[in-house]
């Protein structure tokens, strides 16, 4: 009975074990009117839940999952298993916010931790446009 209350309202998916980045994440996606749901790890997203209602967002917080060379193979399944959901791939090891389209192979956006109210601003208007070119890309491929 819980999840289809939640079904109604989620629409970003956070899977990070650093509270700092939850802490942010539900503080400026409330701002935005982006409800959220939390999780620590990979191995406790209600992956039931979201076969029926997958979010729109899916921000990853990668530093305390290894880095992202050791997250490839789990972000690449994610990507072709969630293919409506914008992946956004968050690190304090990046040098700078990425909104281009050179990593469409695993995520639509990556920020650098920590990072401002205006770049997630940003970070959530361009990830679903670099998503739609994942899917085109997608498309022309299997063709």
């Amino acid at each position: 009975m819980e999840y289809s209350l939640l079904a109604q309202r989620v629409k970003a998916l956070v899977v990070s074990g650093s509270w700092d980045i939850r802490s942010d994440l539900v503080e400026y996606l409330e701002v935005f009117g982006v409800p959220s749901l939390m999780t620590d790890n990979f191995d406790d997203i209600p992956y039931l839940y979201l076969a029926d209602y997958e979010p729109s967002y899916l921000f990853v917080g990668v530093d305390e999952c290894g880095g992202p060379a050791l997250l490839y193979d789990r972000l690449r399944k994610l990507r072709d298993s969630m293919p409506n959901t914008a992946i956004i791939l968050i690190s304090a090891e990046f040098s700078t916010d990425e909104y281009g389209t050179h990593r469409l192979q695993l995520a639509d956006v990556s920020l650098r931790y920590p990072f401002t109210r205006p770049a997630l601003f940003y970070a959530l208007k361009q990830a679903p446009i670099n998503l739609a070119v994942w899917k085109k890309r997608r498309l022309e491929l299997a063709v």
